[in-house]
């Protein structure tokens, strides 16, 4: 017999958790705005970090209490069915309904962790997805002004808009610039700037240093998405540049980057929002992008699911190189792969698995600055046997029983990363044409310039471990061997004469484990021909130790480095000058 008390005592608990989870959450998120018009740069990092394990620290609180009331009867699924329905009834109405069933499923995914998915006792559905219905009560999550054409003034009227404590250094000169980028575009796709709004998204986005500014252009059945990343530096706050093509706008909003500060009573709206600029864009990386990281999980998860009951497509062994940590597998027509460590490690590595575990877990707080996938750690995944490849079976028999478990016709795999597919570095510079080939070679040397800035050394440098995107950046992904920078101790390679040589005084090299010789770099980094020629003429000083011990000289006095969503040649870079 189901104790309906003890039923409202569990269901109610976990819904008044997550009010004061959300409620955390924005307080710390309403810190950003004070953190960007202060340059409180470094802060604002240490408050993600906070933030980010706010979500974890929950759900073990939650599910101490659950216990304690449950007792016994934790894993009776009676009474776990009747605490749906009463959580059910208690989130009806909050405007934050879908982000509380995620948390009450990763309640019940700690209590039933070695159960597969009970779409009886946790909620989950196969409908693609549909924007948040409307109930009336919510405020509308963006502003418009009406407004006859494109201008100028129509853009100070934008920027105007946002209360910033801060002045801006030149506003007629930003929204200036901003008009004479955009408006030839819009001219060449309606042949005038006649519009009738522009759209304003309430919530201000920040991240790093920047604040980014979001809305739309409307005329008639046209529209344009716009994005306008602001800087504070000693003169006052400056646009930085403008970013209205889609694709450009999909990179801010990247797996590779860390979440957004975006307060906002309304998530579901907000993605809804982004959604319809970023039409390419999953459900689920736009929730990761707001620092709503667990629901993201639960999209891409419902995603997978939708995707392998609807398309008749098998899982097969990922292209590429073999991997000696990670088995990696994926579906042939489905934009993720997934990544198991494997029961033991080839030689040269000899890391622990739980040393990977740790490194993955190291990777999801820090700052990836656009140059790192984020992967979503997923256990007991439950899929049919007959979905997998002969070939594929084989490599997980063979290497991975500690993690996936073979049952009849289902396959259980115990524990799994999910992330984003991309092309690997080597693969691509074989198939691409000599212009792409320049790109990805010089954006490799950039990315890993830039995890350097951010104290982020990949370890491995070959380039097998970097893959292209399909928006065309260069990102690291393979993490057992990332360390600091600060924490690695960079080396020349003492020389030898050829009289020492003869003489047999030849010195013998003793490294630590932390040792790094970059000038060992060059002979994997830079391809052979005219490929590594280019290579070496812009990133040449990646092979000396110099210039890795000034990255260490400067990330130990306190220098918190730039970093940009957006290309270089996209900034405004005279604003200085200009008055």
């Amino acid at each position: 017999m189901v104790n309906q008390q003890t039923v409202h005592e569990v269901a109610l608990n976990i819904a008044v958790k997550y009010d004061q989870l959300l409620n955390a959450f924005n307080e710390i998120t309403l810190c950003a705005k004070d953190l960007f018009e202060t340059r409180q740069y470094r802060e604002l990092f240490t408050k993600q970090q906070l933030r980010y394990r706010l979500y974890g620290n929950y759900v073990r609180e939650v599910l101490d209490d659950t216990h304690h009331q449950m007792g016994s009867h934790i894993d009776e699924l009676a009474y776990w069915k009747a605490i749906k329905q009463e959580f059910s009834r208690l989130i009806a109405n909050k405007p934050h309904r879908l982000n509380s069933e995620t948390f009450y499923n990763s309640i019940t995914r700690k209590v039933f962790f070695d159960k597969s998915f009970n779409a009886d006792i946790e909620y989950f559905d196969y409908t693609d997805y549909a924007p948040a219905p409307k109930t009336g009560n919510e405020e509308p999550i963006y502003d418009i002004i009406d407004c006859s054409h494109f201008s100028p003034v129509v853009i100070k009227q934008f920027l105007k808009y946002f209360k910033f404590n801060v002045p801006f250094e030149n506003i007629d000169r930003d929204a200036q610039r901003i008009f004479d980028e955009m408006a030839p575009t819009i001219i060449h796709q309606k042949s005038n700037l006649y519009l009738d709004r522009m759209e304003i998204l309430k919530p201000v986005f920040y991240r790093n240093r920047g604040a980014f500014l979001v809305g739309r252009l409307f005329y008639k059945n046209w529209s344009m998405p716009i994005v306008i990343p602001l800087l504070n530096e000693s003169n006052g706050i400056f646009v930085d540049s403008v970013i209205y093509i889609p694709a450009e706008i999909s990179i801010i909003f990247s797996f590779t980057r860390a979440s957004f500060f975006v307060y906002t009573k309304y998530p579901a709206q907000v993605i809804d929002y982004l959604k319809a600029m970023l039409t390419h864009k999953t459900v689920g990386e736009l929730y990761d992008s707001i620092g709503y990281y667990r629901h993201g999980k639960t999209i891409l998860y419902r995603d997978l699911m939708n995707y392998i009951h609807h398309h008749d497509d098998k899982f097969i062994v990922a292209p590429g190189i073999r991997g000696m940590v990670m088995a990696v597998f994926t579906l042939k027509y489905y934009n993720f792969v997934f990544k198991i460590i494997r029961d033991k490690f080839e030689a040269p590595k000899n890391c622990t698995r739980e040393f990977v575990i740790k490194k993955y877990e190291e990777v999801e707080i820090n700052d990836r600055v656009g140059r790192m996938a984020y992967a979503h750690l997923f256990e007991n995944l439950e899929f049919p046997r007959h979905l997998f490849t002969h070939e594929l079976i084989q490599e997980l028999q063979s290497s991975c029983k500690d993690s996936v478990e073979f049952v009849g016709n289902k396959v259980i795999v115990k524990h799994v990363y999910i992330e984003r597919r991309m092309t690997p570095l080597n693969m691509y510079l074989k198939q691409a044409n000599p212009i792409d080939a320049c790109r990805v070679i010089l954006d490799y040397g950039f990315c890993v310039k830039e995890l350097a800035a951010a104290n982020i050394f990949p370890g491995d440098l070959l380039l097998k471990n970097f893959g292209v995107t399909r928006h065309g950046p260069v990102i690291f992904y393979d993490y057992d061997e990332i360390a600091k920078v600060t924490d690695c101790r960079f080396r020349r390679i003492p020389e030898q004469s050829d009289e020492d040589d003869m003489r047999g005084n030849v010195e013998m090299i003793t490294a630590e484990p932390n040792d790094i010789f970059p000038e060992e770099f060059k002979a994997f980094m830079a391809p052979e021909g005219p490929i590594g020629e280019i290579f070496l003429a812009e990133h040449n000083e990646i092979f000396d130790p110099k210039y890795w011990r000034d990255i260490q000289k400067r990330i130990q006095a306190g220098e918190y480095l730039s970093f940009y969503a957006y290309d270089q040649y996209k900034r405004f870079h005279m604003h200085k000058d200009e008055k």
